[in-house]
């Protein structure tokens, strides 16, 4: 998304903000409010939302603009309703079978080439993420995304004589919280991060 696609866009979703209200956004982020800034958890770093600048800054630097969109809309959009702790896959996510496509082939497909032959190297880079081990397949874990939007990433090991695999699940509750357009950014945020934290344990 670029220019003014993406100006109209940012309009739109700091009126989103703007019409919920900030205090109705931080009391349901949950996140915290004060003198015009919420500040809230987002994948393991903290993100600052200043309503009077229209900034929006993660761990400390200007968000990029993907990760801009994501806070925008989960702090507009963000329910009462907390995680059930019940994981679905995309496919089953309301409106996710539009999409399934491209998501197995840019994200689950790109998890599973990445640790399918390392699967205990995706615990070591989740956890510089803030993230916590699960028990499924043969490595999972969870990530806290935002507060009320946690994934599970599940890798199954290959061998000479198979290829591994992957899936990238989320809570039943995330279409309360945003819709499944932002839902499939977020596992692209979650591959990005995830790559750049393997990276940084190899160097």
């Amino acid at each position: 998304m670029k220019g003014d696609g993406y100006r109209y866009a940012l309009e739109l979703a700091w009126k989103g903000l703007t019409c919920r209200g900030l205090e109705e956004a931080a009391r349901n982020a949950p996140a915290h409010l004060d003198d015009g800034r919420l500040t809230l958890s987002f994948l393991g770093r903290e993100a600052v939302v200043d309503a009077r600048s229209r900034t929006v800054s993660v761990g400390g630097k200007g968000a990029a603009t993907m990760e801009t969109m994501l806070v925008l809309h989960y702090l507009a959009g963000v329910g009462a309703a907390v995680p059930s702790s019940e994981w679905t896959s995309f496919l089953q996510l309301p409106g996710g079978h539009a999409y399934y496509g491209a998501f197995k082939r840019r994200i689950i497909d790109e998890v599973a080439s990445l640790f399918q032959h390392r699967p205990g190297s995706l615990l070591a880079a989740a956890m510089r993420l803030g993230g916590k081990r699960l028990s499924m397949g043969d490595t999972s874990v969870r990530l806290d995304v935002f507060p009320k939007v946690p994934v599970a990433v599940v890798v199954w090991a290959g061998d000479d004589e198979m290829d591994g695999s992957a899936n990238v699940l989320f809570d039943r509750s995330a279409p309360l919280h945003l819709p499944v357009e932002d839902l499939a950014e977020i596992g692209t945020l979650v591959l990005d991060m995830l790559s750049r934290a393997v990276e940084a344990l190899s160097n």
